[in-house]
């Protein structure tokens, strides 16, 4: 059976500099101490997922920052049913 998850390529410069901000993005997140500041880094996620479909014309980097999107708003979702 084939492994169908996405992956970065370490070989492409622009994966590497994508992942570093991805990776900012995700940490600063998770740091947030605010309802606001985490929807400010949940839209930067989903910058990233737009600057890697119709700039990069990356389908596979795009994949890549709608999985962190998707990941980030999950974690909003959970912290949001704690704090109720």
């Amino acid at each position: 059976m084939a492994n169908s998850t996405v992956q970065f390529d370490l070989t492409n410069p622009q994966h590497v500099a994508m992942r570093k901000l991805m990776a900012d993005i995700y940490a600063r997140h998770a740091q947030a101490e605010s309802f606001a500041t985490q929807k400010r880094y949940e839209g930067m996620s989903q910058g990233l997922e737009k600057v890697a479909l119709y700039v990069l014309c990356d389908h596979v980097l795009h994949q890549l920052c709608f999985e962190m999107s998707c990941a980030l708003a999950g974690q909003q979702e959970c912290l949001s049913e704690v704090a109720a």
